[in-house]
C-alpha cells in the first residue's frame, strides 16, 4: 500500500508539472465554470473578517486565497501551500501585487506552519491526492468546522 501511495504521489506531481500553465482553464472547462461558484460559496460561508488568516493547502494558482483577501478588504493573510513548484510560480506571477499572499512548497500531510496561528484551513480538489491530514494544531481555537461545499 505504501509503495502504491508513493507511486501515486509521483504520478500526480508529473501531471501537474505538465498542465500547470493551463490548470485554471482546465478547471473552467471540466466544471463548466462551476468551480468558481463553489469557491465563492465557500468564502461566503466562511465569512472571513478583517485580519483573519487562512492556510490554503494544494492551493494551485491561488484563486481561493485571492477571494479570501478580497473578502477581508485585503487585510487578511494567506499561506498558499502546494507541492508543485511550477503551480506556485504561476500563482506568484499571476498574483504578485498581493503582498498578503505567502507562497510555500509543501504537502498537506506535513504542514509546516506555526501552531495556534490560522483561523481557516482550506483544501479543495487536492484532498483527493492526500492521506492522513492532521491540521488541528495550527488553528487558533479548538472550535472548527468542516464543510464540503458543492
Amino acid at each position: 500500500m505504501q509503495q502504491y501511495l508513493q507511486n501515486k504521489k509521483g504520478l500526480v506531481q508529473n501531471v501537474f508539472t505538465k498542465v500547470y500553465d493551463k490548470y485554471d482553464l482546465m478547471n473552467d472547462f471540466m466544471s463548466l465554470g462551476i468551480h468558481r461558484l463553489w469557491k465563492k460559496n465557500l468564502i461566503h460561508w466562511m465569512a472571513p473578517s478583517e485580519r483573519k488568516k487562512l492556510i490554503d493547502m494544494a492551493c494551485g494558482t491561488g484563486d481561493l486565497g485571492k477571494l479570501f483577501l478580497e473578502n477581508t478588504n485585503f487585510t487578511g493573510k494567506v499561506l498558499c501551500v502546494d507541492p508543485n513548484s511550477e503551480m506556485l510560480k504561476k500563482g506568484i506571477k499571476r498574483l504578485k501585487k498581493h503582498k498578503n499572499l505567502i507562497w510555500k512548497k509543501g504537502y498537506a500531510e506535513k504542514v509546516s506552519a506555526p501552531s495556534n496561528y490560522f483561523d481557516y484551513y482550506t483544501i479543495s480538489f487536492g484532498l483527493r491526492n492526500t492521506k492522513n491530514i492532521n491540521v488541528f494544531r495550527i488553528f487558533k481555537s479548538s472550535k472548527f468546522s468542516i464543510k464540503y461545499v458543492l
